[in-house]
Parts: C-alpha cells; sequence; structure tokens
C-alpha cells in the first residue's frame, strides 16, 4: 500500500515538473513573429507567427501586403531527447480568418529559439508535397 501511495505521488511531481518546463517554454514562445523570404514561384513573402498563451495564428502576405494564407492552432511545446518540438493540433485554414477550414491532421516541429529569433525547421514530420523549410522568425513584438 505504501509502495503505491509513493508510486503516485512520484508520478504527479513528475507531471507538474514536465508540465511546469512546457509553460516555461510556451512563455518563451510569446508574441509575434515574422520571416521574410521568396515562395518557390520566386514571388517575395511575409510569413507571420503570433503566438498567445497556446494559440498560434499563422499568415503568409504577399509583397503588397495582401493574404493569402490564414492558419490557426493550438500549440504544445514539448522536448524530444535534446530537441525542442512543438505540435500543432485543432488546425483550421483558409484565405481570411472568416473562412477557416478544419484539416484532418496534426503537424510537428523541430525548434530553437531566443530572445530575438525563433527557428523553425517545418514539413519533416512526415511526406508533404512542400520540401523541409528552415525559416528564421525575428522577433517582431512580445
Amino acid at each position: 500500500m505504501m509502495r503505491t501511495l509513493l508510486m503516485l505521488v512520484l508520478s504527479f511531481t513528475l507531471l507538474n515538473t514536465t508540465r511546469a518546463a512546457d509553460d516555461a517554454e510556451l512563455g518563451r514562445m510569446q508574441g509575434k513573429w515574422e520571416v521574410k523570404k521568396t515562395n518557390e514561384e520566386g514571388q517575395k513573402i511575409t510569413q507571420t507567427l503570433e503566438i498567445k498563451k497556446d494559440k498560434m495564428v499563422f499568415k503568409i502576405l504577399s509583397d503588397a501586403g495582401d493574404t493569402v494564407l490564414v492558419a490557426t492552432a493550438d500549440v504544445k511545446p514539448r522536448r524530444l531527447g535534446s530537441f525542442s518540438t512543438f505540435t500543432i493540433t485543432n488546425l483550421k485554414h483558409g484565405q481570411s480568418e472568416d473562412s477557416l477550414n478544419p484539416a484532418d491532421e496534426d503537424r510537428s516541429y523541430i525548434y530553437q529559439i531566443s530572445p530575438s529569433t525563433f527557428t523553425i525547421i517545418s514539413n519533416i514530420d512526415e511526406e508533404r508535397e512542400q520540401p523541409a523549410a528552415l525559416d528564421v522568425y525575428k522577433k517582431v513584438s512580445k
């Protein structure tokens, strides 16, 4: 009986420690991040990523500032060995925030974060139409 109680207490402690580490990492991800790049068609675009609490809004904007794509999702950071990863769930996407359609998939990313940059490796969690990409986002605001 005492052994079972001790195992329950240790499990609860480990779970709370892991949750606290995930919350701290999520805190580092907060704010608005931006990267300017050229897409596969040679067009200049801006990608923005805004994280508030555990919610994410991702946008692709044309060179003229028009919205090309909007996606929203829930974000959950996690350590995987020596790698920092995050998974997005409840993904919805569309051409505007008023016309979002649910996607039946979760996506996982590897990342590295500093106070001013958020480096994300995408499209390696499974085979996709888009090639793997490495994007270095710059902090725009908190």
